[in-house]
């Protein structure tokens, strides 16, 4: 039993009288009795009794609910667990500060649920939640535009700023058509509803309501979650490298060399290197476990350059002007590294960590592997996003058996790009 600071209040049969019950951790609650003294919000509250939670009643100094009741003279009213002027705005700061605590997500968690959930039913009372709340807002959310995601990222510094024709380039974006609009705004939704399902299952398991039905029964889109069909070849990873600024270089050769993502590799502290296992420690992933990257012997040799005679605290990667890098400082490299190199589409950092998961996936590296490499915790994103390109026995059978039908193609038609 967890404890919970706030009582829980139920009316007792007598106007301006209710009983309140705060539960404890590892003891007895305690019965309240508070009174209501007139002015609006002006109430006389104290403790009577304790609650049988973990000793049997005696009638006298721990009491059942109905003898608490009686205790007040009043009758008792239905049982109702939760909080009955609980809202989801509470919800959710609740279930952030938790994340905040316990998982590295919080962010990204706390830009989905203030643009999507609490602009449409923050003031809502998570007890007078119905399904058809949910089924309206999966209606608005859909054409939902939030506004001011941009400014939430922090302004580059000023001397970065100043003379660098980096800090000028907008990133490269490609144009998308509205079918594939479309899809983007319910696979992110998808994700927003695990966001939200989390946050209200989560009030539900701590008391605030008495049932999950409202919710329950929100459902994800289908087919809104596409695989991944950008990757890089070796000979675009070689182009690339060579085309980004000498500060920016080492982090692209890095990510392709372990795999992980952009918070990972800025964090990498030189200690986090162990030449006899030849292994990158990722002491602070996204799931919040910590992961052994193995390396190459390229990966080796590389990692030995970037931390040779350093000092075991310090940042393994630092900007031109000796800083850490920030958290959004990959992106105008990266797109003027993509232009230097002729990639196109422009690629962002996390397209590296799917070159290097497709790369071993196409070798004949099981998925359960490339999984834990990657630190998922099963194989279902690994298989979803590439298990197309692992050898199949399925292909196998299917291309020796199917009979060819013998019709002629015109072979004079040749591919312009590979």
């Amino acid at each position: 039993m967890v404890a919970r600071p706030r009582p829980y209040w139920a009316p007792c049969g007598k106007p301006g009288l209710h009983l309140g019950y705060r539960r404890l951790a590892k003891k007895n609650g305690s019965w309240i009795v508070r009174r209501y003294q007139g002015k609006p919000g002006e109430y006389d509250t104290k403790s009577f009794a304790q609650a049988d939670d973990f000793s049997d009643a005696d009638n006298s100094e721990v009491l059942t609910y109905y003898q608490a009741i009686a205790r007040l003279g009043g009758e008792a009213p239905p049982v109702r667990h939760g909080d009955e002027q609980y809202t989801v705005r509470e919800s959710v700061a609740d279930y952030l500060a938790w994340l905040k605590t316990h998982k590295k997500t919080a962010r990204d968690a706390a830009l989905k649920l203030n643009a999507y959930l609490v602009p449409a039913l923050g003031d809502k009372l998570l007890a007078d939640l119905k399904p058809e709340d949910f089924e309206r807002w999966l209606s608005w959310a859909v054409d939902h535009k939030p506004k001011g995601r941009r400014g939430d990222r922090p302004p580059l510094p000023k001397k970065k700023r100043k003379g660098s024709d980096l800090a000028k380039m907008e990133p490269v974006k490609p144009a998308i058509d509205a079918a594939e609009r479309k899809r983007r705004k319910k696979s992110t939704l998808n994700r927003v509803i695990n966001n939200v399902k989390a946050c209200l299952n989560r009030a539900f398991q701590n008391g605030h309501v008495s049932s999950d039905a409202a919710w329950r029964r929100l459902k994800k889109f289908k087919g809104a979650d596409g695989a991944r069909t950008q990757w890089l070849t070796v000979d675009q990873c070689r182009r690339l490298i060579n085309a980004a600024a000498p500060d920016f270089r080492p982090l692209v050769h890095a990510a392709m060399l372990t795999g992980a993502r952009w918070g990972e590799l800025r964090a990498l502290k030189c200690r986090d290197y162990d030449p006899v296992s030849a292994t990158m420690n990722i002491a602070e992933s996204k799931s919040g476990k910590p992961r052994r990257v193995y390396l190459t012997d390229d990966g080796k040799a590389a990692f030995e350059s970037w931390t040779a005679g350093r000092a075991e605290a310090e940042v393994i990667f630092k900007d031109q002007f000796g800083n850490p890098w920030g958290s959004h400082d990959q992106h105008r490299p990266m797109s003027a590294a993509c232009k230097a190199a002729a990639i196109e589409p422009a690629i962002g950092m996390h397209t590296l960590r799917h070159s290097y998961a497709s790369s071993l996936v196409q070798a004949g590296v099981s998925l359960a592997i490339v999984a834990e490499a990657l630190g998922h915790a099963d194989t279902r994103m690994v298989s979803k996003h590439y298990g197309h390109l692992a050898p199949s026995h399925i292909a196998d059978a299917i291309r020796a058996h199917l009979p060819a039908l013998g019709i002629e193609i015109d072979s004079t038609v040749t591919r312009l790009r590979p």
